[in-house]
């Protein structure tokens, strides 16, 4: 059985899926020390199969629900902090989506995206800032580790919390006076009826998504 999430190794897939389950907010509820330790314990239970797996998840769902209760429900305005998608098209998100160990658990099972037109990649994306992206000094700050991870995952978010009667269009903007790149959505909303924009800030990673991801990674603080 594969468990390597694709281009890591051991411990960066640890730490992807820490990340990937524990938002800086939920680390900060139950430390930093404990939740590594409980994703260590999470990706040993599924290598050995039965029903650990699962139910470690279960039990902590429940005190993860109740810590996420007292913050703002999840929009554009106050965007999820990680997501992962299978097919590349809908991003499921963790502790939220219904059934979301059979996710990983598939995620864990292929190491990556079981849908393959973007070949072999790993379909893990974090929202590090931003919203609700609606000019470009509330744009979203996406981390993935390639540019077609990247660039999905903004249809990911926007097909989870916009609505839209018609997409318009999709552009990566030449860089602005402050060296600052954006890629906008130009999209008609469905409930006025207007043109809106959504700006995600691709400065940092544009080019660089695989570096990028790695240095998130590895950065503990």
């Amino acid at each position: 059985m594969r468990t390597l999430l694709y281009g890591l190794n051991d411990e960066d897939t640890l730490l992807a899926i820490w990340k990937l389950l524990f938002s800086p907010p939920l680390r900060k509820h139950f430390g930093d020390k404990w939740s590594l330790e409980w994703s260590s314990n999470l990706i040993a239970n599924f290598i050995d199969g039965g029903p650990a797996y699962k139910d470690r998840y279960d039990s902590l769902a429940k005190e993860v629900n109740a810590a996420r209760s007292i913050r703002p429900k999840y929009s554009m305005a106050s965007p999820p902090w990680s997501m992962v998608s299978l097919d590349m098209l809908i991003g499921f998100i963790p502790w939220v989506t219904p059934s979301f160990d059979r996710v990983l658990g598939a995620l864990l099972t292929a190491g990556c995206a079981l849908e393959k037109r973007f070949g072999e990649i790993l379909p893990i994306a974090f929202f590090l800032r931003g919203g609700p992206g609606t000019s470009k000094e509330t744009s979203f700050r996406i981390c993935a580790p390639s540019q077609a991870v990247r660039a999905s995952a903004e249809y990911w978010l926007i097909r989870a919390y916009v609505y839209r009667r018609e997409e318009l269009g999709h552009a990566s903007l030449a860089p602005d006076d402050s060296h600052r790149i954006f890629s906008q959505h130009l999209y008609i909303d469905d409930r006025d009826g207007k043109k809106k924009s959504i700006f995600f800030e691709t400065t940092d990673s544009f080019r660089r998504e695989k570096e990028d991801f790695m240095e998130f990674l590895r950065d503990l603080d």
